[in-house]
């Protein structure tokens, strides 16, 4: 039976009446770490360390266990410092001072160092190490990882991939189910490394952060939004396929949604059944709760020294509505076609299977698409072009 590994937001609604029948974990951070992580700070609810103990009491009451984030993919060698030793090796037996029984790491070192300073912790490979191949699985078991949190980039459609790492390998392996990320990304390090940076207690920028990433990836799949067929999502309904082969656990996104979103998502794959819209099951920046905080915004967001505050105000709506509806009653059998066929070998032009499905579940608003393209180009241009960090000239 596959379990799921649910986030949380740190929200004191969150555990009210949740299903929690099939959850392994919650994972989740304080919203500033020395060592960061998949999400800049500015997204990410921030809550007291006392707080933050007491919301893992209340998870651990439940029987459930809790995965504590250090999954930042750079550390700008900071990792090389007594400064940092320091700081690390506090926040880590803070960690097991409150109980937690596992950390998720990208770095290997950080992997080896947990290992041998706090063996009774175990380790889960984030997806940002972007493990995508036998080879790749076997390096991070061989270093001592107890669980592998496989790309989102292509494994999720690579049942044969899959049933070989389930065949060779004896670390558990972790899917995650509602990505927003599309296969074949040319910026992943990139991506990860600006969330990491702006999540960093030690960082210079202070947690600013422009996602050109995200803003990049939004615009590719709205001009062409096949690529919402392509992305990796796992259907609740899909689940039976993935116990077929051997996956131990579900991940689920965000830190940073509303209660009752992560409480949809969870519900949905419990019953293994959404009729709707799949997209309302994976979260836009625009439902993110901790952005509703002026503070928040105030303190990460106003730079006018670093950008042309006029002009990155101009931005605030750029994750609006796109009005993209992907019908889930449409897509039964859809993961059939890739039980035994390796999509990473073909071209998508050549097999056309997306295109087809995209015909008769995807409904577009053309209004909103459109507005939501011109902002998007609009913003993007100004950070190319250069008039965001001017205020005269360019």
């Amino acid at each position: 039976m596959i379990k799921f590994s649910v986030p949380t937001n740190l929200q004191r609604d969150l555990l009210d009446g949740m299903n929690t029948e099939f959850i392994e974990e919650f994972y989740g951070v304080l919203d500033v770490d020395v060592v960061g992580g998949g999400r800049a700070t500015v997204l990410t609810p921030g809550v007291s360390k006392r707080e933050f103990a007491r919301h893992v009491k209340e998870i651990h009451k439940r029987g459930i266990k809790f995965n504590y984030l250090l999954n930042s993919i750079c550390l700008g060698n900071y990792e090389w410092s007594r400064q940092f030793q320091s700081r690390l090796n506090k926040r880590l037996d803070w960690v097991v001072s409150l109980g937690i029984e596992r950390v998720t790491v990208t770095i290997p070192y950080l992997l080896e160092l947990i290992k041998k300073r706090f063996p009774q912790l175990g380790v889960t490979v984030s997806t940002m190490a972007e493990v995508q191949s036998l080879r790749m699985a076997r390096f991070w078991q061989d270093l001592g990882a107890d669980t592998i949190t496989l790309s989102v980039h292509g494994p999720n459609r690579n049942f044969r991939l899959l049933r070989l790492l389930k065949k060779e390998l004896k670390v558990k392996l972790k899917l995650i189910a509602n990505t927003q990320c599309v296969p074949g990304c040319n910026a992943p390090y990139y991506h990860s490394a600006l969330s990491a940076h702006a999540s960093q207690s030690l960082h210079p920028t202070g947690g600013f952060v422009i996602d050109y990433a995200s803003l990049s990836c939004r615009k590719k799949r709205l001009e062409n939004p096949v690529e919402f067929i392509k992305i990796n999502w796992i259907r609740p309904e899909d689940l039976r396929y993935y116990e077929e082969v051997g996956i131990d656990m579900i991940k689920f996104l965000s830190r940073g949604a509303e209660s009752k979103f992560i409480k949809r998502v969870v519900d949905a794959y419990s019953k293994r059944r959404y009729p709707g819209n799949l997209l309302d099951l994976s979260t836009e920046a625009s439902t993110n709760i901790a952005l509703r905080s002026w503070v928040k915004k105030i303190r990460y967001f106003f730079k006018p020294f670093r950008v042309n505050i006029f002009e990155f105000m101009k931005g605030k709506d750029v994750f609006c509505d796109v009005g993209i509806y992907l019908d889930n009653n449409c897509l039964d059998r859809f993961i059939e076609y890739f039980l035994d066929f390796d999509c990473s070998s073909v071209d998508c032009k050549q097999c056309g299977y997306c295109e087809e499905v995209a015909k008769r579940a995807l409904r577009i608003s053309p209004e909103l698409r459109e507005k939501a393209l011109t902002k998007l180009n609009s913003f993007l241009d100004k950070l190319a072009s250069g008039k965001m960090f001017c205020y005269w000239g360019k």
